[in-house]
């Protein structure tokens, strides 16, 4: 039997938009790490969040989940399935949310858990800022 290795998350990258090009590469649009907004609440349009995993072995369940600034209330969460067959395997996996609502400015979390164990907690700062006139 082959032992089973915890994997280490290598990033956690915050953007626009993910795309599979052809060929297989994975194209990454718009890196951002702050959310601008004039009124509360503010609805993002779309969020695209691409984790990276690796140097395990085994079967695990990864979860995500975006948390309010008190860390009380959970915007949203995905789970996947991650399946590394040698250590030198790379499993990356990708979640677009529509429609986020930030009720209030402040630092928000995004969270990932490996079996359910906290891995890693990145902050997003949604700012309030005063409308500008365009010329």
């Amino acid at each position: 039997m082959t032992e089973r290795i915890k994997p280490s998350l290598n990033f956690t990258i915050i953007c626009d938009d993910i795309r599979q090009e052809i060929g297989g590469k994975i194209s990454l649009m718009g890196l951002f790490e702050n959310i601008y907004a004039t009124k509360f609440p503010a609805i993002h349009p779309r969020i695209a969040i691409m984790n990276e995993w690796s140097e395990g072995r085994g079967e695990f369940e990864a979860t995500m989940r975006i948390f309010s600034p008190d860390k009380k209330s959970v915007l949203r969460e995905t789970s996947s399935r991650i399946k590394l067959g040698e250590v030198t395997f790379r499993h990356r996996d990708a979640s677009v949310h529509l429609n986020l609502d930030f009720t209030t400015p402040g630092t928000y979390w995004i969270e990932n858990y490996l079996d359910n164990e906290l891995i890693n907690s990145i902050p997003l700062k949604v700012v309030q800022v005063k409308e500008q006139s365009v010329h």
